[in-house]
């Protein structure tokens, strides 16, 4: 299983913190957790240059966005899905260049919303001209309790409080006995706590409403739990001071802990 943070930042990006977007990669296949800005231009680009055989130096990890199989959107705050529309759109432009570019095995795509939103971003598709793809899009909203399961991997939603009107959830990610917690945003710290209840391979938890000091106070509760934290969409007052949040929670739990950055690449 590979995990790629295609960005890490919160509601204002930054250079190597860009908003909120995961890819998990199992067998092949992958699975993107948010879509925050600029998604798209990320993952086409490093597939452009793979295209074209250039390597940069400063190039991301590649991905081919023909093996994404579903996309699931934990809330509809702007930096979780503005690139979503551009994502759809570059997968729509680039099936033009042939059969070589396309979803296997049915040139499908699955997206999962909340459910609140899913006749909105319909018409939103409709006024950018993109209701008529060259893939099936295939528009589903998401359920608490286990709601996705394919031949690879099992995925389950939690709501959480991060939203006062709409809904907002957390995602666990199962694979090859493997354990992969996405808090998306919440409502407080505590709220990562309930999806910590099993042994997780890799916590992935955000940062960005509450200070990194109180969120590791809080997983200490769960320590024993907890195999390697991921700290991600992280505030804008802790960028550039990446080494020193994880010398901090070093201090709190007996972990491995790593800050997000863009083009962060973890092998589980």
């Amino acid at each position: 299983m590979r995990v790629l943070v295609l960005g890490s930042g919160s509601g204002i990006p930054a250079m190597g913190h860009m908003n909120e977007s995961v890819l998990v990669e199992v067998e092949g296949c992958s699975y993107l957790f948010d879509a925050g800005e600029p998604c798209a231009a990320t993952m086409h680009t490093n597939t452009l240059l793979t295209f074209y055989g250039l390597e940069p130096e400063d190039a991301l990890p590649t991905v081919d966005i023909y093996s994404i199989k579903s996309i699931f959107i934990s809330h509809f705050d702007a930096d979780h899905v503005g690139g979503l529309p551009m994502l759809l759109q570059v997968m729509h432009l680039w099936q033009k260049r042939g059969r070589a570019f396309r979803f296997k095995p049915e040139n499908e795509l699955r997206l999962y919303l909340p459910a609140d939103v899913i006749e909105l971003f319909k018409e939103l598709l409709r006024a950018l001209h993109l209701s008529r793809l060259r893939y099936s899009l295939e528009i589903s909203p998401v359920e608490e309790g286990e709601f996705y399961v394919d031949e690879r991997v099992r995925v389950s939603a939690i709501r959480n409080t991060h939203l006062k009107e709409g809904y907002s959830y957390s995602f666990i990610l199962k694979a090859g006995g493997k354990r992969v917690v996405y808090s998306g945003d919440l409502g407080d710290e505590f709220e990562a706590l309930p999806l910590l209840e099993e042994e997780t391979d890799l916590a992935i938890i955000e940062c960005a409403h509450f200070g990194p000091e109180r969120l590791f106070r809080s997983l200490r509760l769960k320590e024993g739990n907890i195999r390697r934290l991921l700290v991600n969409h992280i505030h804008p007052s802790l960028y550039g001071r990446e080494g020193e949040v994880e010398r901090l929670g070093r201090k709190y739990l007996n972990c491995e802990i790593i800050v997000g950055r863009d083009g962060l690449e973890l092998t589980l």
